[in-house]
């Protein structure tokens, strides 16, 4: 990780900045929710961020899963490979595709403070989780241990997007 602003060496994710500050260091353009017209561009760029290190993380995994299949291709462990590029590539689709924050939003309810704070922790957690994805990709972690990362990060996705929607429809 980079460490813009800070003489130690430490990694944003440790710093002692606010989860905001840490969240406009990470993702370049981000301004944190603070204008209302700029919600969903400021969405738009969280969700590009966790998809290019999603699909930077899904390319090493299927080469990882190539090098064994082309050394063994009857190892059970192909299969894990292919449950795990599954769950990630719907991981991934889900978050490109998912509608803009705010559409229409100011039109049918307020937007809160607290909703957007929360939002703003989501954010920064579910970029920590596409990380940690990415790390233990890059390490050839087992399928299991990735597995268990991609739904963190989808939890951390369902609750953000919950988030987007008026009190009344969230469950």
């Amino acid at each position: 990780m980079s460490n813009q602003g800070s003489g130690q060496g430490t990694p944003i994710s440790e710093s002692p900045l606010t989860p905001l500050e840490r969240l406009q260091l990470m993702v370049p353009g981000f301004r944190g929710y603070k204008v209302k017209d700029l919600i969903r561009q400021d969405d738009f760029l969280v969700r590009k961020a966790v998809t290019q290190i999603l699909e930077e993380a899904r390319s090493i995994i299927e080469a990882n899963e190539a090098a064994i299949a082309q050394t063994d291709p009857f190892n059970p462990i192909i299969q894990q490979y292919e449950a795990l590029l599954s769950e990630l590539r719907k991981l991934i689709m889900e978050v490109y595709n998912a509608p803009l924050g705010d559409s229409g939003m100011h039109d049918r309810f307020k937007v809160y403070p607290e909703d957007l704070e929360n939002l703003v922790k989501y954010d920064l957690a579910l970029i920590n989780s596409a990380k940690s994805i990415l790390e233990a990709a890059k390490s050839s972690q087992q399928p299991q241990a990735i597995m268990s990362l991609v739904r963190e990060a989808r939890g951390y996705f369902t609750e953000r997007q919950k988030l987007l929607l008026p009190s009344k429809l969230r469950t």
